[in-house]
């Protein structure tokens, strides 16, 4: 188990809660305004679920994002596999010729903006 000391501070909690906001907030305010019942975005109309209404008798929209279901379900999957044979060679094989490219590959998505 970990000893290490757990530190607390509010200026930790206060930047935690500034850091899911920002990343929240946006996705939270698209939910909000697909309830508009305005043709426009920016003007808020009220409350309605017209919208998914008409998405949902638009066939070329439902073909759409049926094709996107199905390549997110893809890559998810793929992205599940490749991931489960890169920590068995992590685990399996340690340190070898190569690791600190193959770690820098693994990673380097998680810290570049795509």
């Amino acid at each position: 188990m970990n000893n290490l000391p757990v530190v607390r501070s509010p200026w930790r909690i206060l930047i935690l809660v500034i850091g899911f906001t920002f990343l929240y907030a946006p996705m939270l305010m698209l939910v909000i305004y697909s309830f508009n019942s305005s043709k426009l975005v920016t003007v808020w109309a009220g409350w309605s679920t017209r919208w998914y209404g008409e998405l949902f008798r638009d066939s070329a929209m439902m073909n759409a994002v049926g094709l996107s279901l199905t390549i997110a379900a893809a890559a998810a999957t793929m992205a599940v596999i490749l991931g489960t044979i890169a920590a068995v060679v992590m685990v399996r094989f340690g340190r070898f010729r190569g690791s600190n490219g193959f770690a820098f590959m693994l990673t380097a998505p998680l810290v570049m903006r795509t």
